[in-house]
Parts: structure tokens; sequence; C-alpha cells
């Protein structure tokens, strides 16, 4: 190859590498309709798609609700799939079993929506147990905050129901100020979380993604 055909070569792979990508605009339409039809799906999303298999996952998860013969599962590529029910009710009962696991690894999964948020197909739910708190401090303004964000709160276990990013590493402990309220004499003290669920790969979530 010669010295102006390699000049040429080299230039055209910088010409690639700064072209802008190309702006496609969708005309306007009614979708509405296609919307409304989506209204009883939830979407997922795997949190390490080079090791998890979406479409073994498409196959198991339904067998684990016992709704084999009820829901219609689609792999939509790049570690997301797709599942469509028929009632609300088996949505919710679904959604209940969170959070979920797939080849070692945490999936995400949530209901699908027109317009999604940068943390859209990140956030899992977990119940975590808040161990540590003062029983003068045993109350709902108590719980939650800097964990995730807070869905539930259930005084009787001491524990929340939170929805966590799952690109970040979960918290085990956390620095509670308990100057507030009408009891002033503790100040900042640790507390343990326990994110409940007896599985033990919760490690996962402490590993980089690939």
């Amino acid at each position: 190859m010669s010295q102006r055909q390699l000049i040429a070569k080299v230039g055209n792979k910088n010409m690639e590498a700064v072209r802008k990508p190309l702006r496609i605009t969708v005309p306007p339409f009614d979708n509405s309709e296609l919307i409304q039809s989506y209204d009883k799906t939830l979407i997922g999303k795997c949190m390490n798609p080079s090791e998890q298999d979406v479409k073994a996952l498409i196959i198991m998860l339904p067998k684990i609700w016992k709704m084999e013969d009820r829901v219609a599962g689609a792999d939509l590529g790049l570690g997301r799939f797709q599942f469509d029910f028929n009632t609300e009710e088996e949505i919710e009962e679904v959604l209940k079993m969170q959070p979920y696991h797939f080849d070692y690894w945490m999936i995400s999964l949530m209901r699908w929506k027109p317009v999604m948020e940068k943390s859209y197909l990140t956030e899992i739910t977990f119940w975590v147990r808040v161990l540590g708190v003062p029983l003068q401090y045993w109350a709902e303004s108590t719980f939650g905050g800097a964990i995730g964000h807070v869905v539930e709160v259930d005084l009787d276990f001491g524990r929340v129901k939170v929805v966590v990013d799952g690109s970040q590493c979960l918290s085990f402990e956390t620095i509670v100020d308990f100057r507030g309220g009408e009891f002033y004499g503790r100040g900042e003290e640790p507390i343990s979380l326990r994110y409940e669920k007896d599985f033990w790969l919760l490690y996962s979530l402490l590993q980089p993604l690939s």
C-alpha cells in the first residue's frame, strides 16, 4: 500500500468517526390506540445482559409465576424483554414477588409506560428491614429517605418497600441523624439495612456491570 493510499484510508476512518448520525423525524399520527394496547404490559431489563440468557428467561419466568398459558413474552434486544398480561390482578401478583434474579444476576421489571425517565429499566423494588432504630423514633417519617424512593412503610416489622437504582451498589449501612422530634438527646448513629428475600445472590448488585 502506498503512502497516499494509507493516508486516504486513515482519513476516511477519521471522517467516519466524526460523521454525525442520521436524524429522522416521525410524522405526527394518532398512537393512542397503540399505547392503550400496552396498558397490561410489563417491561424488563437484564442487569448483566452478557451473562443472562433472555430467551431462557422468557420461558422460565411464566413458569415461576404459574402463568405459562396466560402470559406472552418477547425479546426486545439489548437485554430487554416484555410480558403481556390479561388482567391487572396478574400484573399486581407478579410485581408483589419482586425482586427477581436470573442466571445469578438481578433483573429489573416494571410497568411499561410511553414516557421514560433516565432511571427507567434500572429500577428494582426491595423490602428492606431497617435495624437499630430507637423505639422513640419508630415512625413513618424516620424510615426511608436515603435508601431510595419509598413506596410503603411497614412499622409492624420495621421495614420499607423502596425502589433503588439497580445499576448502583446496594447500601447495607447508613448514618441517621436522630436529633429531630421531641427528644434531642441522640446524635448520628449507624443503621443496618437488610434486603428481604433470602437469596445470597445479592452480591450481583455489587459487581461492575459488563
